[in-house]
């Protein structure tokens, strides 16, 4: 994400420094440079979006938990119901008054920003914020959920996640003990000292190694690959091709961020 938007190079010594409220209340300016890099329609959903939106044509995915704040999730066409944004949303903007209490959508802030123009609320005029949880801020809402879906799952699948950012390292380990997790990543779990705690324990390879499967690589090579032994690639194959939010001027990409009403009608279930 960080050599994707170009900004490593402003914050390898603060990774986290974009993220922090404090930081952002005192030096907005990173945070709205990221926010235009990752500005809807500059990345495009990748073939492991489009198996997450697969698996919820099936009727299989009970629930697509993401720490990112791409919202390729939401442009590939997966539905609200169906999505838990851990890392919040940079898609609404709220302001920083709380006795005011308003809230905006993207549109509103491209309009500020293309007229040079610093997203202070139109109602009080002081300054808005992203709607994320900021470092060492509380998720407990989407927490909760997690744990709920976490015990009724009956597969747990890991795409390109090293498991350290709390609390979603420590989902999989509300998972009941006979069912099998997957990870498919570059480098495999890791006990990370400072949330041992909290960090789940995988057995990849021991002799009691018994259902948690790695598969070591870029995330696409590795659903590809799962597609290929499930014989699923057509099924993906047709998600991707029938979905027509991406081309240019095109309403589905904005209905699928909120943006406007979205209309009737959905793709017919694979089969």
């Amino acid at each position: 994400l960080w050599s994707c938007v170009r900004l490593k190079q402003w914050y390898q010594r603060r990774v986290r420094g974009l993220f922090d409220k404090s930081h952002f209340m005192g030096q907005p300016y990173g945070m709205l440079r990221f926010v235009q890099a990752l500005w809807p329609g500059n990345h495009r959903p990748t073939y492991s979006h489009y198996f997450v939106r697969t698996l919820q044509e099936k009727g299989l995915l009970l629930r697509n938990w993401t720490e990112n704040v791409d919202n390729l999730e939401r442009l590939c066409g997966i539905r609200d119901d169906k999505l838990i944004e851990f890392s919040g949303t940079l898609l609404r903007w709220k302001c920083h008054n709380q006795a005011c209490g308003a809230v905006y959508d993207l549109m509103w802030l491209k309009e500020r920003l293309e007229m040079f123009q610093f997203p202070n609320c139109s109602k009080c005029f002081q300054k808005c914020q992203p709607d994320i949880p900021w470092y060492h801020e509380p998720v407990t809402e989407h927490y909760r959920q997690a744990q709920v879906d976490a015990q009724n799952c009956d597969l747990l699948i890991i795409l390109g996640s090293d498991m350290l950012q709390l609390p979603f390292a420590s989902i999989p380990k509300f998972v009941a003990w006979d069912v099998p997790r997957l990870l498919i990543n570059s480098k495999p779990v890791e006990n990370d000292t400072d949330i041992m705690d909290w960090n789940v324990s995988f057995d990849f390879d021991s002799d009691q190694a018994y259902r948690d499967v790695y598969w070591e690589g870029s995330t696409d090579l590795g659903v590809l690959s799962l597609c290929s032994y499930l014989a699923w690639d057509k099924d993906v194959k047709v998600v991707m091709d029938t979905d027509t939010a991406m081309l240019p001027g095109r309403k589905e990409m904005q209905e699928r961020l909120g943006l406007v009403a979205k209309e009737t009608g959905q793709l017919e279930k694979l089969r």
